[in-house]
């Protein structure tokens, strides 16, 4: 009997056809131009999370995982990418970039429970991440079109964490503890992206 959870692939997005918000940036408090600087670092990090798979592993499954999740970052890098002109970006994207394959492809080169732990264990992280970014835009700067974004954006990072979650529900101890570790550095590079 096959006892594999089905591919994500057919798992619906928030973000499908969803159009980018239209900001007035100069209206913008600072402090949520920082968050929004900090979420295209951690789109483009999830970019490259995935892109760093395809040379770790021959796994078609992590292979497939990786390609259906990454079809879905990359439509949350360039909604953040039309609402964020390059001039308030951050600096290091090129740094962004390379952390995301080495978070991507050392635990798919490791095996599936690394990289499945590592990716529900940052993928929960960012829905928490978002849900306060939603709630600071609540209180700052009510605006509809962005809290869509967000919204919509939580709720793929959400599905993702679950979806990976499903694959390897009692990773080992030391997947988890890579996982933490994961967690860490994604929570101190939101910490850097917003300043840089």
């Amino acid at each position: 009997m096959d006892t594999r959870i089905p591919s994500p692939e057919a798992a619906p997005s928030a973000t499908i056809g969803l159009a980018p918000p239209r900001l007035d940036l100069s209206a913008l408090p600072p402090r949520i131009l920082r968050e929004l600087r900090a979420s295209h670092v951690g789109e483009t990090v999830a970019v490259s999370l995935y892109d760093g798979v395809a040379g770790a592993t021959t796994d078609p499954e992590i292979l497939r995982f990786a390609a259906s999740h990454r079809r879905v970052e990359r439509r949350h890098l360039r909604l953040f990418e039309a609402v964020l002109p390059p001039e308030k970006r951050s600096a290091p994207l090129g740094f962004w970039r390379w952390s995301g394959r080495v978070m991507g492809g050392l635990p798919a080169w490791l095996g599936p429970s690394y990289f499945y732990a590592v990716v529900a264990g940052v993928e929960a992280w960012v829905d928490g991440h978002y849900a306060g970014q939603i709630a600071l835009v609540r209180r700052l700067a009510p605006d509809p079109e962005l809290l869509r974004l967000l919204e919509a954006c939580r709720l793929d990072e959400r599905l993702h964490s679950h979806d990976a979650a499903r694959l390897d529900p009692a990773p080992p101890w030391a997947a988890r503890a890579l996982a933490r570790l994961a967690v860490f550095l994604s929570r101190a590079g939101v910490r850097v992206a917003r300043w840089v």
